[in-house]
């Protein structure tokens, strides 16, 4: 099941990217299952241990910004962002359809609700007594199915979010739709002092968009949508990416990284807890910076540092879970939060429910990977066959050309040798 590094193309592979991607991922499982979910399902709050920061989403956008940077210049861009899709958007809307349906059916059990009609009310209607939110689990209707396979959630606050980590994948989608129209559309926009500014443009436009334009606690729909639905919250992260990839092949001073990735970390504080919205003296703000400040430091030391040897003995481990780590990422938070409130009911209480929901959220991931990112990434990506000669009579005359012989002998190639 875990790949080997040995390999000639593996041998190539930085173990702390790797590392990377791990360290982030399991700290946005960690921070879900203990922090989140006991904010939305109070019975869930029995936990050894809280995990408030709030870093490891960023942490991953910064990576994905930095090989944006690394991975688009290799080839043809409407190959590389065909490729890209084709990697995302299947396991994406497997996992929504799933998350739907085990919200639904486990929301109306915990709240011990039913459903009336056929099928189709089984499936897509409201509950018996209407109530979606009897209980702090939410019943979702058919209009959130279509609302979170469109991956319009972002554009009105009224939307549901079945699942609250989906909202990297539009932002992702727009980042890698940009960069491919701005990469094969303007060949100027190649140059270093251009890109050094796009960096800065994603850092300090949407500060100056949400705070000093809109305003941070403006209500309206509209003012959502732009925030929310256009992922100005989250650019920053991006910009991070795109200035580690400039500093690593010399194309920017350590001086002007500094800068950038101080303004970053300043715009991610700024979002996350805006001024007037975030509650004085929230646990999670300090962890959350902190440990955003820290990713970032060691993205640089992956980036641009020797490889991290001294984790050799578990390279194998840590490049199978980097290999799985979106489709984690997809499976374990409302998922995770269903098996938690189950093992809650089971009798299971928080110092054995949290290693059980971790390993069904790698579980699960493995299998999403395994049987629905690979196989369709494989589909949507490789060439077409060339459509077959169309057959002749002598197809059916010659056995050879059929494929087999009548004394049992290996089929002959037309025209040559066995």
């Amino acid at each position: 099941m875990l790949r080997s590094t040995r390999s000639a193309k593996a041998g190539q592979r930085k173990i702390s990217w790797d590392a990377v991607r791990v360290i982030a991922v399991v700290s946005v499982m960690l921070g879900h299952i203990t922090h989140q979910g006991p904010l939305a399902h109070p019975e869930l709050d029995d936990y050894p241990f809280k995990v408030t920061g709030q870093f490891g989403a960023a942490a991953l956008m910064v990576v994905s910004g930095f090989f944006v940077c690394q991975t688009i210049r290799r080839g043809d861009a409407g190959r590389w962002l065909r490729g890209k899709i084709a990697r995302l958007l299947p396991s994406y809307l497997i996992a929504v359809v799933i998350t739907y349906l085990v919200m639904r059916f486990a929301g109306a059990a915990f709240s011990h609700q039913g459903f009336d009609g056929g099928w189709f009310d089984m499936l897509f209607g409201p509950t018996s007594d209407g109530i979606a939110w009897k209980t702090s689990w939410y019943v979702p209707v058919g209009h959130d199915l279509l609302v979170n396979l469109g991956m319009i959630q972002g554009w009105n606050p009224s939307f549901i979010w079945l699942d609250g980590s989906y909202w990297t994948l539009p932002v992702q989608i727009m980042v890698f739709v940009a960069a491919a129209v701005l990469w094969s559309a303007t060949p100027w926009f190649r140059g270093d002092h251009t890109i050094k500014a796009l960096a800065w443009g994603l850092t300090v436009v949407p500060l100056v968009l949400r705070f000093l334009v809109i305003g941070a606690d403006n209500q309206a729909s509209w003012a959502f949508g732009v925030v929310f639905g256009l992922g100005m919250h989250r650019m920053h992260a991006f910009a991070a990416g795109i200035g580690i990839w400039l500093w690593s092949r010399d194309r920017m001073s350590g001086r002007q990284l500094t800068a950038l990735l101080a303004a970053v970390v300043i715009a991610q504080d700024m979002h996350l807890y805006p001024a007037g919205v975030a509650l004085p003296g929230d646990p999670a703000r300090m962890p959350s910076d902190i440990g955003f400040a820290v990713m970032l430091v060691a993205i640089c030391a992956a980036a641009k540092g020797p490889d991290w040897t001294f984790l050799r003995p578990v390279a194998p481990l840590l490049t199978w879970l980097a290999g799985i780590s979106y489709c984690v990422y997809l499976l374990h938070q409302e998922l995770g939060y269903v098996l938690a409130k189950v093992l809650l009911e089971w009798g299971f209480p928080g110092w054995a429910r949290l290693p059980l929901v971790l390993v069904a959220g790698v579980l699960a991931g493995w299998l999403m990977t395994k049987y629905v990112e690979r196989p369709a990434h494989r589909r949507l990506t490789q060439p077409r066959r060339p459509a077959p000669a169309p057959r002749t009579a002598l197809d059916d005359l010659l056995p050879s050309r059929r494929g087999d012989t009548s004394d049992g002998t290996p089929p002959i190639s037309v025209g040559g040798s066995s």
